[in-house]
């Protein structure tokens, strides 16, 4: 299909009621639980503080995280 990307089975379990979108620069899925989240953001400030801030943005305002 056309837009379906590949995910990881690490993803796979992460994703929340499979929400996932590009619309922040990067491909990003809603996290199952707070924990989730917080792995996460960890593992994308490895790579670079933008991607994680564009991710914790995408979680409150896509994912309903608050």
């Amino acid at each position: 299909m056309t837009g379906m990307k590949e995910l990881s089975l690490t993803e796979m379990k992460s994703v929340k009621g499979g929400k996932c979108n590009s619309n922040y620069g990067y491909y990003f899925c809603c996290p199952a639980d707070t924990a989730a989240l917080q792995k996460k953001v960890a593992e994308y400030l490895a790579v670079s503080q933008d991607k994680a801030s564009k991710y914790v943005q995408f979680c409150y305002e896509d994912c309903g995280f608050n």
